[in-house]
């Protein structure tokens, strides 16, 4: 019963699989400057980690995501579930945003939140 329900409540809905996000080049040297903790204005925190030439993002206690670059400034995950906007200035300072699949709350699309600074 619960399959057919299921099925009834997909009619109509086409899925398209993603194309992987085309990468951005950055200096392996450069990565180190997003390595961190950064607070979100939806009062969540994001984690970004490098392991070797990757950068992975963490939101809270979600599943971590590798990121690329995908412009200046620019970052996606390879899932396409996630998108970064991060800018730091040279004082150190982080504006930006991130728009994200929350895990959380799995019956929105997407969630939305500004960085401020780490």
């Amino acid at each position: 019963m619960q399959a057919l329900a299921q099925q009834q409540s997909d009619v109509g809905r086409v899925i398209v699989p993603a194309a992987k996000p085309q990468p951005y080049f950055i200096w392996p040297d450069d990565l180190h400057a997003y390595k961190g903790e950064y607070y979100l204005s939806n009062g969540k925190k994001m984690y970004i980690n490098r392991i070797a030439n990757h950068l992975y993002a963490q939101v809270g206690k979600q599943s971590e995501r590798e990121i690329v670059a995908t412009g200046e400034n620019m970052f996606e995950s390879v899932d396409r579930s996630m998108t970064l906007n991060i800018v730091i200035s040279h004082q150190g300072y982080v504006s930006g945003s991130i728009v994200y699949q929350d895990e959380d709350l799995p019956d929105k699309p997407l969630a939305y939140a500004s960085l401020m600074t780490r």
